[in-house]
């Protein structure tokens, strides 16, 4: 279970994989322009991972939930777009290392 998003439930269904989840969430909020800090959803807007579930319903890795949301709420004082902009270069930058590292 994560513990940045509690809300979110366990599965035992087969998921993505831990780097998969990382291109999966950098897809997700491609296609959109603000994220929330702290949240998963609301009134229409996400954090990351809630940009992910918006999407599709796959489970995935709850320690890659758990280091996406650290990142995308480390931002408390950035406007949304200002934190999409930053967790967007991000998540390419750990796409890129986690794919070196194959």
């Amino acid at each position: 279970m994560s513990k940045m998003r509690p809300t979110l439930v366990t599965s035992k269904a087969p998921g993505l994989g831990y780097a998969a989840t990382y291109f999966r969430v950098f897809e997700a909020i491609g296609e959109r322009r603000r994220l929330l800090h702290g949240k998963l959803e609301n009134n229409g807007d996400t954090c990351a991972i809630g940009a992910y579930f918006k999407q599709c319903n796959e489970p995935i890795s709850s320690q890659a939930i758990d280091e996406i949301a650290t990142y995308n709420d480390s931002f408390p004082h950035l406007t949304m777009h200002e934190r999409w902009k930053k967790v967007r270069r991000w998540l390419k930058f750990e796409i890129a290392r986690l794919s070196q590292n194959k």
